[in-house]
């Protein structure tokens, strides 16, 4: 499993890999059973059609040369025609009987027992023509037949013994080695299966240790499963998991209670990314006009209701725009930011505007309403006259290069703002490059 890990196999390949070497030693078991079996089978057949037919054949020869002997005997003292009948039929088969030896036979005895039958068929011949024949030539060819029908009886027993020995090394051999090889299997089989469960178990409690810590807020715990399989892949989706939480986290720690938009962590965040990326997009800074002059105659609760509607208002104007990229955060108070595609920084801006305008109305009273202002004072503590809120937008548009930090925009869109705010009611500006700008 160790080197499974460290090819970085997928779990599907373990398994398949782990089962082909089981199946590759049982297979192995059952190949070399089959052929030992076979072997086996051959051994006996050779020993039947050949050994156990030459020993049988070496006792029909004996039987014969004795009967030859006796119808030549009796030819020689009776002279009946019969006789010799019976003993060319017997020769024949004699001669058929040695054929058939020598298919199974090709020791150096049979060589001695041809000579041995020629000679006394020989000498058969002449007696039953009515030759005489010495008895003692007759005596030594016979002699000379029984001895080599013995030695290739003997030679065959050896032959048969050393096989019959042989067949049985082979099959304790096949039954030895056939065990061994199922057992070997066996054990392989449960070895494997063995390191995978532990290695599956192992890897299952340590996700499950990490989704606990995980779960407890410990966003940067490595559950130190080594990659290459699916639960490698899910330790690795863990861990990217884990840490988009902590960045989840972050942000959200970090956004408004009121709008729950992102903070400056965030914003700045992702000004940063856009840079790195060297990708170009609109910074828009929005800011409420007489925000103050409507907190301190209406109160903080109804002011606050304005900021949390205000966020809502943006986001949905951006959002009907498309742009998957597209940031809305809160920088805090009345002060927002959207950052854009520079290609929809017109139309947000403007739908954004007519947006907020729509909606503020509703906040103030019929007689405010009616008036199109409040009266109040300013900061300075001077009685003034103060429309209804509006919106200011300044929109400064970042091209790669242009800007090496988010602190740089973030200065160049304040300045910007206080162009914009010299206006009266909702505007915004578009800064596109360096002493030009649409409004």
């Amino acid at each position: 499993m160790f080197l499974f890990d460290k090819l970085q196999l997928t779990l599907v390949k373990k398994l398949i890999i782990s089962f082909a070497i089981s199946g590759i030693c049982m297979l192995t078991g059952l190949v070399y059973t089959v052929s030992g079996l076979r072997n086996m089978h051959e051994m006996e057949v050779e020993i039947a059609e050949k050994d156990l037919s030459a020993a049988t054949i070496t006792i029909t020869l004996r039987e014969m040369m004795l009967a030859q002997e006796r119808y030549v005997g009796r030819y020689e003292i009776l002279h009946q025609p019969e006789l010799r009948e019976l003993y060319h039929q017997n020769n024949e088969n004699f001669r058929s009987r040695l054929e058939s030896l020598q298919k199974v036979y090709s020791g150096s005895g049979l060589d001695l027992l041809v000579a041995g039958f020629r000679l006394h068929s020989a000498l058969s011949e002449r007696i039953l023509s009515g030759n005489p024949v010495n008895k003692d030539a007759m005596g030594r060819a016979a002699a000379q037949v029984a001895s080599a029908l013995d030695f290739i009886r003997s030679d065959q027993q050896k032959t048969l013994d050393n096989k019959l020995k042989e067949e049985d090394e082979r099959e304790t051999k096949i039954v030895t080695w056939s065990i061994g090889l199922a057992t070997g299997g066996a054990s392989l089989s449960f070895i494997i299966a063995f390191l995978m469960i532990y290695s599956f178990s192992t890897s299952i409690g340590k996700l499950q240790k990490a989704t606990h810590r995980i779960a407890a807020g410990d966003f940067d715990h490595d559950p130190g499963i080594i990659s290459g399989d699916e639960i490698g892949a899910l330790s690795k989706d863990f861990k990217q998991m884990a840490e988009r939480l902590k960045v989840l986290e972050q942000l959200s720690l970090d956004a408004s209670p009121l709008t729950r938009l992102p903070g400056n962590i965030a914003i700045e965040r992702s000004i940063n990314r856009r840079l790195r990326e060297q990708t170009s997009f609109t910074m828009c800074y929005l800011d409420l006009d007489n925000f103050k002059s409507y907190n301190d105659r209406y109160g903080y609760i109804r002011a606050s209701e304005i900021l949390k509607k205000t966020g809502e208002v943006i986001h949905e104007a951006v959002k009907r725009l498309n742009d998957p990229d597209a940031f809305i955060g809160h920088i805090g108070g009345d002060d927002f930011v959207v950052i854009i595609d520079a290609r929809l920084a017109k139309e947000a801006c403007q739908q954004i505007i007519v947006d907020f305008d729509a909606m503020i109305p509703a906040y103030y009273s019929d007689e405010d309403r009616l008036a199109g202002c409040i009266e109040g004072v300013d900061r300075y503590g001077v009685p003034r006259v103060f429309p209804l809120i509006s919106i200011s937008i300044a929109a400064l548009n970042c091209q790669p290069g242009n800007y090496a930090t988010a602190a740089e925009i973030a200065t160049a869109a304040a300045a910007v703002k206080d162009r914009v705010k010299e206006s009266i009611g909702s505007n915004y500006i578009i800064v596109r490059e360096a002493g030009k700008s649409e409004t």
